[in-house]
């Protein structure tokens, strides 16, 4: 019993420590965010002609050697490239198009390169359109779990609810800020569904409480 109690303490200070942690990285640095949320250059080149991918990230991982960049296709006839890429030299610039040009057989100058810069992006402005609608929701369902079960206390239900998924974020959000995961639209859709997924067990909580309550 003794060692259970010591336990839970360590685990309990180990998520202090954690979260504090977090708090400081984030005071300090903020959050790490992916390439496409940050500050980067986005470069479109046209061939036209087809175009191997393959053949292009490798002239895109040659040019910019340790830059993170990300590389996809544009239009349905595979002839052009958009590559995202923190920054790009005059020097990068020169050496991309002499690579394709060498790689694809073609005749392109830089300045057939379309280049143009992307702002950094901020993290509330992605979470912005979705607050009043995941408001709305929670307000409707919090108004039916009060009226389900209250016969079991649907106050404590919802304050049971707010507090696991307020501590998970925290706990989740401190883990992303100490190991410098970058964030990204996936992950940040991720955490609005934690609180969905933790309404959802306290609903089904609220059901097992409710059965046993009319059984008795």
């Amino acid at each position: 019993m003794e060692t259970n109690k010591n336990s839970k303490k360590i685990i309990i200070f180990g998520v202090i420590l954690l979260m504090l942690a977090g708090l400081i990285v984030v005071a300090l640095k903020g959050f790490k965010v992916s390439l496409m949320f940050g500050k980067h250059e986005t470069i479109e080149i046209k061939l036209d002609k087809a175009m191997d991918f393959e053949t292009m990230e490798q002239i895109s991982k040659d040019v910019f050697q340790k830059k993170d960049f990300t590389l996809k296709e544009l239009e349905v006839f595979g002839d052009s490239a958009q590559i995202n890429v923190e920054a790009i030299t005059d020097e990068e610039k020169t050496t991309l198009i002499n690579q394709i040009n060498e790689k694809f057989e073609v005749s392109k100058t830089v300045e057939d390169l379309k280049i143009y810069s992307v702002s950094n992006k901020r993290i509330r402005d992605v979470v912005k359109p979705y607050i009043v609608p995941m408001i709305s929701a929670f307000v409707v369902i919090f108004i039916y779990v009060l009226i389900r079960f209250r016969k079991i206390n649907g106050i404590q239900l919802i304050l049971e609810f707010v507090k696991t998924a307020i501590l998970t974020e925290v706990i989740l959000l401190s883990v992303i800020a100490v190991i410098r995961f970058p964030v990204t639209d996936g992950l940040i859709a991720i955490l609005m569904l934690i609180p969905i997924l933790e309404l959802i067990i306290a609903t089904f909580k609220g059901e097992e409480k409710l059965a046993i309550e009319n059984n008795e």
